[in-house]
């Protein structure tokens, strides 16, 4: 019988699907196999290290995926606005329209690797040092820039929260629809 194969990316996504729904401790490596259709024999070889290594793999596609689709935009050409609008629509997308969990959230959870852990500071940091940024560009004062991104995100990811806890994604939709007034000068 010919053994299964599955792209990396394919792989990472499912994985990354999982652990958005279940957590670090509620994910299993018998769930990733059967999710992935691979014996847990192939899990292991392509992570040696097993559901820590798994699951710093999702963490640093994530990161990259933040990098991608909000840092470098709010970098990019056009007025802060639009730079925000443009990480709105990629922010919707990314967490499809607020009905996925925010897997920086529940990875963040102790009990996975201090470098896991280390990973997930590090990416929510540069969140808000790259809202920061926009602000500062758009004329906030620096303590005041500082304050409206930590706010951003508090207001992105306690949405994403309340979205799957209620049911609603509405909670998302309005963090999102606020962000050029909360990152910009009116």
């Amino acid at each position: 019988m010919a053994h299964r194969t599955i792209s990396d990316d394919e792989f990472l996504d499912k994985a990354l699907d999982l652990f958005r729904t279940y957590g670090f401790h509620g994910v299993s490596l018998s769930m990733l196999a059967e999710a992935t259709g691979l014996e847990k024999a192939s899990l292991y070889y392509r992570f040696p290290g097993g559901k820590d290594e798994i699951a710093m793999a999702v963490v640093s596609g994530v990161t990259a995926g933040l990098q991608e689709k909000v840092f470098e935009p709010l970098k990019g050409e056009g007025s802060p606005r639009k730079r925000i609008s443009i990480i709105t629509e990629n922010l919707r997308g990314f967490y499809s329209d607020g009905t996925k969990a925010c897997v920086i959230e529940v990875l963040s959870i102790p009990g996975g690797s201090e470098q896991m852990i280390a990973t997930v500071k590090a990416a929510m940091q540069a969140w808000i040092k790259s809202f920061t940024e926009i602000a500062r560009e758009s004329g906030l004062a620096p303590a005041l820039a500082r304050s409206r991104a930590e706010e951003a995100v508090l207001r992105i990811e306690g949405s994403l929260v309340l979205s799957r806890v209620l049911g609603d994604n509405g909670h998302f939709q309005r963090s999102l629809k606020l962000l050029p007034e909360l990152l910009t000068v009116s």
